[in-house]
């Protein structure tokens, strides 16, 4: 027979806590770099110059979608984790209440 699981729901809850904090992070390093601009010439005036200043801003445009992308999955995490926690606590209660306790 089986030991059954015990499952801490509010460490869940710490952890999606965690997962919501560090997507606001996210979050604000993504607000504050992409009010970030670069001027005409700041990587020199030679012609691949401006070459290198467009693939710059490609980069810095694909790092900002994966930041943005990372703050969501962050979220993801913290709602699984949150719902987790509610359905373990939703059956406890329901088995609580079949085997005539309270729940």
């Amino acid at each position: 027979m089986g030991q059954g699981t015990n499952v801490e729901t509010e460490a869940l809850r710490r952890y999606a806590d965690a997962a919501e904090d560090a997507a606001e992070r996210v979050r604000r390093v993504r607000r504050r770099t992409s009010g970030l601009s670069l001027s005409d010439g700041v990587f020199g005036q030679l012609p691949e110059a401006n070459d290198l200043r467009a693939g710059y801003l490609e980069q810095m445009e694909q790092s900002g979608d994966d930041l943005m992308s990372s703050a969501e999955a962050l979220g993801t995490v913290a709602e699984a984790m949150r719902s987790s926690a509610d359905n373990c606590d939703t059956n406890e209660d329901d088995t609580a209440r079949g085997f005539g306790g309270r729940a």
